[in-house]
């Protein structure tokens, strides 16, 4: 079964390797590449906002905070009630 799966991917290597290097890419220079950096911060920072917010929108849409909220209160409730009848 190794064998099998292994051969596929040997083949792909053997392809890779024979194929020969890559043509050369252009390397962009160190200036215009400090020059973007806070373009794509805006852009990195737009997008995390934009998925907080309809993640948040979400959670307000939803039932989970209000049956959270419920759960919580009754819990504290009979934990009160529970020592109030302990030590009264």
């Amino acid at each position: 079964m190794r064998l099998l799966l292994s051969l596929p991917v040997l083949v792909a290597v053997l392809l890779m390797v024979f194929e020969g290097p890559a043509p050369a890419q252009a390397a962009p220079d160190f200036s215009s590449t400090l020059e973007s950096i806070p373009g794509k911060l805006k852009d990195f920072g737009s997008t995390v906002e934009e998925k907080f917010r309809a993640a948040m929108e979400e959670v307000k849409k939803s039932e989970i905070p209000k049956k959270t909220w419920t759960w919580l209160s009754d819990t504290f409730s009979k934990a009160k009630e529970k020592i109030e009848s302990t030590f009264s």
